[in-house]
């Protein structure tokens, strides 16, 4: 978009587009003979017309309407309560307050006139509203998206009513669709939509901090996500949009429909993941990127024998980025007459984008920013649409991820990010900027949207090419993940009649300074399913989370320092299995250039709303282990004692796991090294010395067990 999110677009007069084709006449002229003239929009008509005839769609639609009706040449200037047609070979575009026909700058066959004109509307004026009638083929599809992100409104013509339906079903699959009806209905939505439209426009959005705050509020505790790390301005115009859809005046009315309409929380939600992609957007970039980063990535995996080539694509959306990135590296490949094989992951929160990306089918406007080699290359040509060739498909996984609350993808040689850091606040961006840069190998790459640097963590990243928003990962010099922004518990949403009065109560109750204390106070703690999976993170957890290479896992032993992971697991089993609690015997953990022994407490809880099995993993964190004390464990015991018994009992321990997968059961003599406290008994049952007979049938259970051993 010319503008970004955080500029307030001035007061310009409002925008009405038009698309229609072929028997789209018919739906104009009854679509005009329904619309009063005094809504204040600006009305500009698009239609494929004959490029080698004159038009008569001006005289046709001047019998239709008493609004002046203008076909557009040079450059005229909007005027509210007047209508603006395309000429016959001609596309339209808007030049700051102006709309000008120019020369088309595709040939004939790949012209999309439509989509065009909708683009250049969304980014030249903002908000507004862009309709699709009756037509052939899926001019439209691609543009509509565009519009809607920019704050618009999208109406289409029912299908079953259209003289040519493929064009209105085109921009239904796109899922973008507020309105779909037949034209009588349609004018009677448009003159809803202009009136509400102008009321929302009149509000007083410096006032109306405190309601979108609870409407922040309301979302979260409806779908779990967290939007208020996004910019104000960005959830200020979707929550406006929604507004205009659901003709509430005010943002309190608004709140109060939110709460009536249930399904009324995912259609703010899908309104705020949406992320306008195409084909090789920003080509010269692209460009830049092929010369600049996949060449050079395949030089040096070929040189340093690399097994592959990783890429992560975050904000995929529909995935067309995954796929030029996929598009490229195929013919760096080819250019080099190498064959390194690469994944692509690509991820997103929109599942029905993920699923149009899984798909891989684009209408034909795609050939406006695919080029015929391409096309003919990577797609089949299935008529109204292309789809993308399997062998391309098989390149990209895509998944369902959040940036802003899931460990990112490891080992990667490309991370491309684009149009989604200009949505968040600064401190965001920097956050996720240095998750990138935990999940790049030294010196590998980052690409961002044209309006997007990594101003924000400067100190991470060094410029490739400034102009085309390429960065290379400086050196890991004693990086760690930052702590991610986790779930947060929904809100309780008070009534306004209801005032807050939380922080007098903390004043006042000591029950209130007690939870307030534990909160800052309490030790690093992780809440998990009975699949051990993660579902919370306390704020200070992050220091005991060290991913591992690979594929990116939620379950918590995975995940945590490897010196708990093998204790942490068995507690856990417990836990679950027996409904008992469990502490463990310090581990001595290094944290960089410091070691410190770490305990876990582990204590099964149950979930009264859901009725899971969950856990609650509590960190301990001991003194620091100083040179020559770690062998102090046992008292009389030598250094070589503690040695030998430390890695019988973590044979014994990893032969217990592999037990509880059906491949082997260990011998009965070897026990877990935890400290367990049941109701039965207080007793501790505490690491003793075996027997050689003992260890003997230890060792044999646990041949392909490798026990890790103390220095």
């Amino acid at each position: 978009m010319a503008q970004t999110e955080d500029q307030q677009p001035a007061k310009l007069v409002p925008l009405c587009s038009i698309g229609a084709s072929a028997g789209g006449v018919a739906a104009l002229q009854a679509l005009f003979r329904q619309l009063p003239t005094d809504l204040g929009l600006a009305y500009v008509v698009i239609l494929h017309l004959n490029p080698d005839e004159p038009s008569a769609l001006g005289d046709i639609l001047s019998v239709c309407t008493r609004m002046p009706v203008h076909q557009v040449y040079d450059g005229l200037t909007f005027k509210p309560n007047n209508v603006f047609v395309i000429p016959p070979d001609r596309e339209l575009v808007i030049e700051g307050d102006n709309i000008t026909a120019r020369a088309f700058s595709e040939p004939r066959g790949h012209r999309a006139p439509i989509d065009l004109f909708f683009r250049s509307a969304a980014a030249g004026r903002g908000d507004g509203v862009a309709i699709v009638l009756s037509g052939a083929g899926s001019d439209g599809a691609l543009g509509v998206a565009a519009v809607k992100e920019a704050g618009g409104i999208i109406m289409v013509q029912e299908p079953a009513e259209a003289s040519f339906a493929s064009m209105p079903q085109s921009a239904i699959a796109t899922g973008m669709a507020d309105f779909v009806a037949p034209i009588s209905r349609l004018a009677e939505r448009l003159i809803e939509v202009a009136h509400s439209k102008e009321a929302v426009r009149s509000l007083d959005i410096a006032g109306a901090a405190n309601e979108l705050r609870r409407i922040v509020a309301l979302l979260r505790a409806k779908t779990g996500h967290d939007f208020s790390s996004y910019k104000r301005a960005t959830v200020l115009r979707r929550v406006m949009r929604r507004m205009q859809v659901c003709r509430t005046p005010t943002f309190s009315d608004y709140a109060d429909y939110f709460l009536t309409h249930p399904e009324e929380a995912q259609h703010l939600f899908y309104d705020l993941l949406i992320s306008v992609t195409m084909f090789f957007r920003d080509e010269a970039s692209f460009e830049a990127l092929a010369r600049q980063v996949i060449k050079p990535t395949f030089e040096t995996a070929m040189s340093e024998g690399d097994e592959s080539i990783r890429i992560w694509v975050v904000g995929c959306a529909t995935g067309e980025e995954a796929y030029s990135v996929a598009m490229l590296l195929h013919e760096g490949m080819a250019r080099q007459k190498a064959t390194v094989p690469f994944q692509i992951f690509a991820t997103d929160l929109d599942e029905r984008a993920l699923a149009t990306a899984r798909e891989g089918l684009y209408p034909r406007t795609i050939e406006a920013d695919v080029s015929q080699e391409r096309l003919e290359r990577f797609f089949i040509d299935e008529g109204s649409h292309y789809r993308v060739r399997k062998e391309l498909r098989e390149n990209v996984l895509f998944a369902k991820h959040s940036i802003l609350k899931e460990p990112p993808f490891m080992r990667l040689d490309l991370i491309t990010c684009r149009n989604l850091l200009i949505y968040l606040e600064r401190t965001v961006q920097a956050q996720v900027c240095s998750i990138f840069h935990y999940g790049l190998r030294p010196g590998r790459f980052l690409f961002l949207g044209s309006a997007e640097t990594v101003d924000a963590a400067a100190d991470l990243f060094a410029p490739v090419d400034r102009q085309a928003r390429i960065y290379s990962s400086r050196p890991h010099v004693g990086h760690h993940l930052p702590i991610l922004p986790q779930f947060a518990a929904p809100e309780q949403i008070v009534s306004p009649a209801r005032p807050v009065t939380l922080g007098a109560e903390r004043t006042t109750f000591p029950a209130a300074l007690h939870v307030e204390a534990l909160e800052n106070n309490a030790p690093a703690s992780a809440l998990v399913d009975d699949g051990q999976n993660i579902l919370h993170l306390s704020p200070n957890a992050g220091r005991f989370i060290q991913l591992p290479a690979g594929p990116v896992s939620k379950e918590l032993p995975v995940v945590v320092r490897p010196e708990l992971r093998l204790d942490l697991r068995l507690a856990l089993t417990r836990a679950f299995e027996q409904k008992k609690h469990t502490i463990t015997l310090p581990t001595v953990v290094s944290f960089g250039q410091e070691r410190r022994r770490v305990a876990m407490q582990v204590v099964p809880v149950t979930n009264e709303a859901q009725k899971t099995p969950q856990a609650l993993v509590f960190f301990l964190d001991g003194d620091e282990v100083l040179e020559g004390e770690e062998g102090e464990a046992l008292p009389g015991a030598n250094a070589e004692d503690v040695r030998r018994l430390y890695a019988e009992l973590k044979a014994s321990q990893e032969a217990l796991i592999v037990s509880r997968s059906g491949m082997m059961l260990p011998s009965r003599n070897c026990a877990p090294r935890t400290r367990n406290f049941s109701r039965s008994t207080k007793s501790t049952v505490r690491p003793q010395r075996s027997s050689k007979r003992q260890r003997k049938n230890c060792s044999r259970s646990t041949r392909s067990c490798i026990p890790s051993i103390p220095s």
